[in-house]
């Protein structure tokens, strides 16, 4: 801060950039610039939260709004103590109805709090908690089906024509390198393959004599780029892996582009269904950031390859192993050239990227002007999806139509749409913030959700009922249990053994193994134990009405853990047989049972739900 500079050096962790904030540019006096830079020092520094340039970086933009807000007042603070909570809620209130408002205000607060000098009553402000303007608005959702194959279609053409490209070029040096290619037999294709070779390896192309260009011989091939996309992506190609990784994988945006070449192949090469297993890093999870990631090979509609790492065409796009083993093939010499281990590597013809903001000095690990990128921008593949032109479904305002946006976020919540499971995030997140602020398929999914209701809850009316046998039954059966069993149409010897509690299962009793409608005939049940509601060789014994209210209970809970369609078309149908059953075992009969559950039935019922009792 000496000779009226006021700058914080920031250095990155994750990509290596070295930034130089610098807080003179707020026009604020001078104690709140060195104030601000000391708690954005700390905030960024290496004991502090953010270890990314671009974390650092919104918090440096959200630093520099909270400044212009203070700059507007009519007597704007000129030290850490003339700072209110006032203040605060201005910077919250100038945010409108953004959906981020709530989360932009806890990372100003997070910093602010680093402010020496303070008053308590700021202090104080800054720990309170932050309302979640997210939950009053919803989000532009998914894609529709049709938008979301429009931009695939146009990811797969792009990255199919970069494939044959790189494909032909690769093949056409090697033959040159094995010498089939001759200077004598055909001295263009001979130069040509041998400007090749010099991209390939990395090595400078031969200048012309003015230092300007290319050498005359080299620019009658082609262009740099030319010559450079022969054997390398470019940005745009880039972008179209990425999407369709995206949308395959349900991973961040962000995970992707960082995502390492490195992988371990858990079947060895030799699994029926190919899989590797890729190391991502989430940052904002925190100690939870670093997770491994299955990628598989086929889906069920698509043919296993024939020999190891030899995919169709429309595997290889259409699958999350496929494309992850392409990109790294298409990959591989700008990866070498470029000393990088991430499997996203292309060539660009000028410095990527946007302008460093005013007031601040960025210095890049890549020197500016062309080269190789491991570090692609999500705004680089909005850019790529504004040059497809793609059509919205929905109208502009005016009724116009309306350029479809294309981003990795959006492409994200098409995934948990489309799929249904959680992916770097738990089942309830997957439900509240991506389905139930999904407007797009919100509709879809409801109508989707009461249709499985619906057809369950017609499964469970019209599906035999399990006979229930009454308290009465169980001591009529003690004095003489031959009349009872032959109403029950069991053997006498069965009725004994379900009196005693030797033929129970988990919420009833089996009367006959060996014939389940659910396994093969003469071979023991195999299904699960919830099957034994609908099953004719089931009855309901009254001890089995505490453990049938604990499942209730505890099915009924999991719809808070559960996406609503994942529950209606697992526990549905459970949920309403044990309804009926304890309908019909009377609300004085279930309360007594309720009260006498006890630990024991709750471990077994959350055993059962949690498919510990079925037979693998």
């Amino acid at each position: 801060m000496d000779d009226g500079e006021c700058r914080v050096r920031f250095f990155s962790e994750l990509d290596g950039d070295v930034i130089d904030y610098d807080f003179t540019s707020f026009a604020v006096a001078r104690p709140l610039q060195e104030a601000f830079a000391r708690a954005f020092d700390t905030h960024v520094g290496p004991g502090g939260q953010i270890n990314g340039t671009g974390g650092a970086n919104n918090a440096f933009r959200q630093l520099n709004a909270f400044v212009k807000l203070l700059i507007k007042d009519e007597r704007p603070p000129t030290a850490p103590a003339d700072l209110a909570p006032r203040h605060l809620k201005e910077f919250l209130l100038s945010k409108g109805d953004a959906p981020t408002a709530g989360m932009m205000l806890g990372l100003l607060r997070s910093l602010l709090v680093h402010v020496e000098g303070l008053t308590p009553q700021f202090a104080a402000k800054c720990s309170e908690w932050v309302p979640d303007r997210r939950e009053k608005i919803t989000s532009r959702g998914s894609y529709s089906p049709d938008e979301e194959k429009a931009i695939l279609d146009a990811a797969r053409k792009t990255v199919r024509a970069a494939a044959a490209r790189i494909r032909k070029a690769r093949a056409l040096l090697e033959r040159w390198r094995r010498g089939e290619i001759t200077q004598e037999a055909d001295p263009d294709l001979f130069e040509y393959a041998s400007i090749l070779d010099m991209v390939e390896s990395g090595r400078e192309l031969p200048r012309n004599k003015w230092n300007n260009g290319t050498a005359r011989w080299v620019a009658r091939h082609g262009t740099v780029m030319e010559l450079m996309k022969q054997l390398h992506l470019n940005v745009q190609e880039t972008c179209a892996i990425t999407i369709l990784l995206v949308r395959l994988t349900g991973e961040n945006g962000s995970t992707i582009i960082k995502a390492p070449a490195a992988f371990h192949r858990t079947d060895g090469g030799a699994g029926p269904v190919s899989t590797v297993q890729v190391d991502l890093s989430k940052p904002r999870r925190g100690r939870r950031r670093y997770m491994t990631a299955a990628l598989s090979d086929l889906p069920s509609w698509a043919a296993a390859p024939q020999e190891e790492g030899v995919l169709s065409a429309k595997d290889e796009l259409h699958t999350a192993f496929g494309l992850y083993m392409l990109a790294l093939e298409l990959t591989a010499p700008a990866r070498r050239n470029m000393g990088s281990d991430r499997l996203l590597v292309y060539w660009i013809p000028k410095a990527g990227g946007p302008r460093p903001r005013q007031g601040t000095v960025v210095k890049r690990r890549h020197k500016n002007g062309p080269g190789y990128r491991d570090q692609l921008s999500l705004s680089a593949v909005g850019a790529w999806g504004a040059e497809l032109n793609l059509i919205a479904d929905e109208p502009d305002e005016d009724g116009g139509p309306q350029r479809l946006i294309v981003g990795t976020g959006r492409m994200r919540v098409t995934h948990s749409a489309r799929e249904q499971k959680p992916v770097a995030h738990t089942t309830q997140t997957l439900a509240d913030t991506y389905l139930r602020r999904d407007k797009t398929s919100l509709r879809e999914y409801q109508k989707v959700v009461a249709d499985v209701l619906e057809k369950e809850v017609v499964k469970a009316r019209t599906a035999g009922r399990i006979q229930q046998l009454s308290r009465e039954d169980v001591a009529e059966a003690l004095r003489d249990p031959e009349p009872v069993a032959k109403r029950l149409g069991v053997s006498t010897e069965m009725m004994r053994l379900l009196v005693a509690r030797d033929a129970d299962t988990v919420l009833a009793a089996c009367t006959d193994n060996t014939n389940s409608p659910h396994s093969p005939s003469g071979e023991p049940c195999r299904a699960s134990f919830l099957k034994c509601l609908d099953c004719p060789c089931a009855r309901a014994m009254p001890h089995h009405l505490a453990v049938q209210t604990v499942a209730l209970d505890m099915i009924d809970e999991r719809r808070t853990h559960m996406t609503a369609l994942r529950w209606a078309e697992r526990f549905a149908l459970p949920f309403f047989q044990l309804e009926d059953l304890l309908r019909r075992a009377g609300e004085r009969a279930v309360s007594k049972a309720r009260e006498q559950a006890g630990d024991a039935e709750r471990e077994l019922v959350r055993r059962l739900l949690d498919g510990e009792l079925d037979e693998r």
